[in-house]
């Protein structure tokens, strides 16, 4: 028979490794778990990422009016700056990182120049329905009564949408037409628009005459036209004489003072 303290030690060693292993076990399996988490962690992350530049790039789009998707447009413009890349790796591969860099940027300014031109399409739209809003305002009647009517009057991109917007609004339940010109100024970077909702809904909560203020708003947006018209031609006016001061002026004093230079130089000698 094994005696009393040599059989008690052998299963106290045994169940010491016993718990060793078991220990181990659950320390590796806690790193893995930790592990797995870190790099679920990682990947949400990411896909809220992604999921934001498409909002972002989605929201862009519809204010630049393009008609795609942004999956799309992110493919075409992929595309392009991989061309790009391809025809300077022929260089060198600086000119291709280059090539590469310069098409997604010429992409995004391209974005960004359809963004502005529909932004001052859609100012020049306003300031014509405004004043014919303002007429049809002096002839009596609600305010958004007459904005529908100057909206089916006019063939424009902006006067659908506010017609559009007309028609959602008398849906029961559904937001009103303010809310939902506030909101479409902002997405469309449209400060008037802000403007004449604020007027349309003091109006109509407080029975003031709205044709006052859609008539200051409309002379506001004349003004500020007149004033970019300006600006404009003074812009041009810069870019057509510079050019021809250097390539016409300088030349043509070139030819006037060589005479004198040739005799001066002569004289010196």
């Amino acid at each position: 028979m094994l005696d009393a303290p040599v059989t008690i030690g052998a299963l106290g060693a045994g169940a010491l490794c016993a718990c060793a292993v078991l220990a181990a076990d659950r320390e590796s399996v806690g790193l893995d778990i930790g592990r797995w988490t870190a790099r679920f962690r990682a990947r949400a992350s990411a896909v809220g990422d992604v999921a934001a530049a498409r909002r972002h790039l989605a929201r862009a789009i519809e204010r630049a009016g393009w008609r795609e998707t942004p999956e799309r447009v992110a493919l075409a413009a992929t595309s392009a700056s991989l061309c790009l890349g391809v025809l300077g790796a022929a260089v060198s591969p600086a000119v291709a990182v280059f090539g590469f860099v310069g098409g997604c940027v010429t992409c995004a300014l391209l974005l960004n120049a359809a963004v502005d031109r529909r932004r001052r399409r859609f100012s020049g739209e306003l300031v014509p329905l405004l004043e014919l809003f303002t007429l049809e305002l002096s002839g009596g009647g609600s305010a958004l009564a007459a904005l529908g009517s100057v909206c089916v009057q006019v063939e424009s991109e902006l006067a659908i949408d506010l017609r559009r917007m007309l028609i959602a609004s008398q849906v029961a339940g559904s937001a009103s037409f303010e809310a939902r010109l506030i909101e479409y100024a902002e997405a469309h970077g449209i400060a008037a628009l802000g403007s004449l909702a604020t007027i349309l809904a003091a109006s109509r909560d407080y029975g003031t005459a709205a044709s006052q203020g859609v008539r200051a708003l409309a002379t506001d947006l004349r003004r500020a036209q007149r004033r970019e018209l300006i600006a404009e031609s003074r812009r041009a006016l810069n870019n057509v004489l510079l050019p021809a001061a250097v390539a016409v002026l300088l030349p043509f004093l070139g030819v006037l003072m060589f005479p004198a230079v040739s005799v001066l130089q002569r004289s010196l000698r």
